[in-house]
């Protein structure tokens, strides 16, 4: 399989990336394209669909081309993969039918190949369906089994939290779920979730929970235990408006694996605090600081160690990387894509998210925070 990345900031900018790219007799069948909110996306659309390329496209928060990172731009990912190795499926949700809606999905997908694994992204009409993704994953690995290969990201919409979008060559909508469904019979695919996270203090106990909000911790309110950890004692009138920002916790699973879920907000009245991702109560966990730029150095050991382990050679690399991650690296988070790209010499493109969906290191497909999720393609 032949790959290409174009990047543009306009649809004329595409059409001449798309054409210089076909100069040399490259046919691609299949575009992973993620694009600004505030971009043209029908004419993308019509730009590829004249090219009889099928489309999996979302909408970003940033945008990934090998290791530049652009902003209210557009990165597509080009391959000539055989047609009969892969199938776009795209189908609205409404409201709480969101499991039921991804079950069915992915029965479909189990009848397409004996061996399917997924690239998923979805799209939210509102700001508090953010978490669906979760429900998503989940739903997806109970029909088609833990086992199963799921990677992807959360379409975002340039960090205004407002509504995101998700399309194929015929439909873009505010309330979908996207697959990407490959034979992996016929195409490898092998990634890596790495947040570079470091845990730190004693383990907690989530004691009491609701939904996604954290009640107790270790028997206490959860507020009063946050801000013990921070070092603040706030009178109420600034307890209500203090920013959680940069507030994390490693949750442990029992399978000794572990995800980030991030803070999102207080409740005065009932002390607790919500986190963008399911809790339960009896839940592990440990405070954690934001990753340093050791950790850019980590990646790209991490990653010519699983080249060396799981996957010598790729055609492609997609990337779903947390919109956090900016915030954290600034100007180096390129460095970051740049020491994963490098492994492998191979065409990336991705974006940056709302949630990324991934096996966790030794464990489960997660919905997971703050992570870097990466996917190596070949086709055999």
């Amino acid at each position: 399989m032949k790959a290409k990345s174009i990047k543009g900031k306009s649809p004329e900018e595409i059409s001449a990336a798309l054409t210089g790219s076909m100069a040399d007799g490259f046919k691609p069948t299949l575009a992973l394209v993620f694009i600004s909110v505030k971009q043209d996306i029908a004419s993308i659309i019509s730009i590829l669909d004249k090219k009889n390329i099928q489309i999996f496209g979302a909408t970003s928060s940033g945008e990934i081309s090998d290791s530049d990172i652009s902003h209210e731009a557009i990165s597509i990912l080009l391959m000539d993969m055989e047609p009969a190795n892969f199938r776009i499926l795209q189908d609205d949700y409404t409201g709480s039918e969101v499991v039921e809606t991804a079950k069915a999905m992915t029965e479909q997908a189990l009848t397409i190949f004996a061996r399917p694994a997924f690239l998923l992204s979805n799209s939210i009409e509102k700001p508090q369906d953010m978490g669906l993704g979760e429900k998503i994953v989940q739903s997806v690995s109970h029909v088609a089994g833990n086992d199963i290969t799921i990677w992807g990201g959360g379409a975002g919409d340039d960090l205004m939290f407002k509504e995101t979008f998700v399309f194929n060559n015929t439909n873009i909508t505010n309330k979908g779920i996207l697959m990407l469904v490959l034979n992996e019979d016929k195409i490898l695919v092998k990634g890596m979730a790495a947040s570079g996270m470091k845990p730190m203090g004693t383990e907690k106990v989530i004691t009491k929970s609701e939904g996604s909000w954290i009640l107790e911790i270790d028997n206490q309110p959860a507020t009063d235990l946050v801000m013990k950890y921070m070092g603040e004692s706030l009178p109420p009138e600034e307890f209500r408006d203090f920013n959680l920002k940069n507030i994390f916790l490693n949750l442990m699973r029992e399978d000794s694996s572990s995800i980030i879920r991030a803070t999102m907000g207080f409740n005065m009245d009932t002390k607790g605090v919500t986190v963008s991702g399911k809790i339960k109560t009896g839940d592990k966990f440990r405070f954690t600081l934001l990753p340093d730029f050791d950790v850019l150095t980590d990646v790209s050991e991490n990653a010519k160690q699983f080249q060396q382990t799981d996957m010598p050679k790729a055609d492609a690399l997609v990337m779903f990387s947390c919109i956090g991650r900016i915030d954290a690296f600034g100007p180096m988070t390129s460095e970051e894509l740049h020491g994963i790209q490098s492994v492998y010499h191979a065409p990336m493109a991705g974006f940056f998210s709302y949630g990324e969906y991934g096996r966790a290191t030794g464990g489960n497909n997660e919905f997971h925070n703050m992570t870097c999720c990466w996917v190596a393609l070949k086709e055999k």
